[in-house]
């Protein structure tokens, strides 16, 4: 009875942590958003000066998204300590069902909005501001997991084959405001394309993250492996010695 207990508390962990990286992105924006309103004086020309303001809410976006960028990775090292294949599978399935919750609910937010992803606009609406940090700070964190941890996405998507759409459909997004991202965003999203076989891959594409993993994996592998081979020569059964 003890075991499912400690099976929670890592899980748990993982995703509040997940949870209050999100949160505390809605509320830095928010705060910022609305101390600038205060701070900000009352001009003669409001076009001039609406402009003004768009490009430093855009400018506090990329900072706030970048440090968020880093928080994602924490949370993704987190996931890669696990050492139980079944947790983290259930882990990643948990994951990947909210991150695509949370982009369903904030694409209708974009699209009641009629927001289109320009180069040269930014949202002034707050909730389309937080609606377009959502999809992006989820799809840059789902695109985090499934290069660091390609085989178990692989094969959650392919029992889960309508978060495809949703996912497919926030990767096109990020595309398109791209402007928004940081070069190392953007070249992840290159990849996390291809290893989806969204888009065609390069005849040299690898995604050096799954080496990374594999190489640690074959290492655990390989020790636990040894002297269970011994024990099998002198045994006899075979089957009952492996460990998943």
């Amino acid at each position: 009875m003890h075991r499912p207990s400690r099976t929670s508390r890592p899980s748990s962990r993982v995703f509040l942590h997940v949870a209050v990286v999100a949160a505390a992105s809605v509320l830095t924006v928010l705060l910022a958003h609305a101390q600038r309103e205060v701070d900000e004086p009352v001009t003669s020309e409001p076009q001039k000066g609406g402009e003004s303001k768009s490009k430093l809410d855009e400018e506090l976006f990329k900072k706030l998204f970048a440090q968020r960028r880093k928080d994602h990775i924490e949370a993704v090292q987190t996931l890669l300590k696990m050492d139980n294949y079944e947790r983290l599978y259930k882990m990643i399935t948990v994951l990947t069902e909210k991150i695509v919750e949370v982009v369903e609910s904030s694409k209708s937010v974009i699209e009641k909005a009629g927001f289109l992803p320009h180069n040269s606009s930014f949202p002034v609406d707050t909730d389309v501001k937080d609606a377009l940090s959502s999809i992006l700070e989820n799809t840059a964190l789902f695109g985090d997991i499934i290069l660091h941890l390609p085989d178990i996405t692989h094969r959650i998507l392919r029992t889960q084959s309508g978060w495809n759409s949703t996912i497919h459909w926030s990767l096109n997004f990020a595309n398109r405001t791209r402007h928004l991202l940081n070069k190392s965003t953007i070249t992840m999203f290159r990849l996390v394309e291809q290893e989806l076989n969204i888009t065609e891959r390069d005849p040299d594409y690898f995604n050096p993250y799954r080496s990374a993993a594999h190489a640690g994996q074959r290492e655990d592998t390989v020790k636990k492996k040894k002297p269970a081979k011994k024990e099998k020569r002198k045994k006899g059964p075979q089957i009952a010695k492996i460990e998943l």
